[in-house]
């Protein structure tokens, strides 16, 4: 009998492990469950809000647009001045009033060519919060030629860069230059060379966050004038523009005859001041 009752003891600690590995295995399986949930949980807040940040730079950039609109409607028009709201977008809007320096240069066919205009114009910026998407080398109005003469409109470059790791939406102008004969002097045709130019260099050093409004005046527009006297036949001149990396040059009609030309140059520089408007 004694080996029967032996038998019998030593099943019993069997039945009690495993009853107590069952608990266990359903701990374990729930640890990992909720591990899985918490990442996930995770990733989808990221996924949110990288989303909610997409949305938000969509609006800043339509903000800014609203902004070159209104630089544009006080354009020319001393003392016109027009308020552009800014919602909430996480970023910060900044003025660079110093930045973007121009240089504008005149030459004639088998003419030197002559520096016409060299200083800073300024440019202004949104910085966004990261995105899931890059945009960064985008022109959302204008390309990144440093000068144009197709139309005053196209003046504006309004592209989106990289700043300290995050996209800017950068706004800032370029000159626009057109020709044109208005009549003759000493017996040679006299022409128009015109050079228009928005300048942001008297903006107020700005560093906003949070919903604001901006003030944009137009204070007044400098006239530079230059003749120039030809004594050969040209059909051209070329104006090269210079900003930053940038360089390029157009091509506008002269009118001349066998004794030459006259050239009159003129560049018209608006100045505009954006600052920080009250609610």
């Amino acid at each position: 009998m004694c080996p029967k009752q032996l038998e019998g003891k030593a099943s019993t600690p069997v039945r009690f492990n495993r009853a107590l590995a069952i608990p266990v295995t359903y701990l374990m399986l729930f640890v990992a469950l909720i591990t899985i949930i918490s990442a996930t949980y995770s990733f989808a807040i990221i996924k949110i809000n990288a989303k909610a940040n997409t949305l938000k730079a969509s609006l800043a950039k339509q903000s800014m647009q609203q902004l070159d609109d209104a630089l544009h409607d006080v354009a020319w028009s001393t003392g016109a001045s027009k308020t552009v709201y800014f919602d909430e977008y996480s970023g910060s809007f900044q003025t660079f009033p110093s930045a973007e320096n121009l240089q504008i240069t005149i030459a004639f066919t088998s003419e030197p060519s002559e520096l016409a205009l060299n200083g800073s114009i300024g440019k202004v910026a949104y910085r966004l919060q990261a995105s899931e998407y890059s945009d960064v080398g985008l022109f959302i109005k204008g390309n990144s030629k440093a000068i144009v003469n197709q139309s005053l409109s196209m003046a504006t470059q309004l592209y989106v860069e990289e700043n300290g790791g995050n996209q800017q939406v950068t706004l800032c102008y370029r000159p626009y230059a057109l020709s044109a004969p208005i009549g003759s002097e000493n017996g040679k045709p006299l022409n128009l060379v015109r050079i228009y130019l928005i300048n942001l260099s008297l903006s107020q050093s700005l560093l906003l966050e949070g919903e604001f409004n901006l003030k944009t005046t137009s204070t007044n527009v400098e006239i530079t004038t230059k003749q120039y006297e030809l004594n050969q036949t040209v059909t051209s001149v070329a104006l090269t523009g210079k900003m930053g990396s940038c360089s390029d040059t157009v091509w506008l009609p002269i009118s001349s005859n066998l004794d030459g030309a006259f050239v009159e140059l003129e560049i018209l520089v608006c100045n505009i001041c954006i600052e920080k408007a009250e609610a």
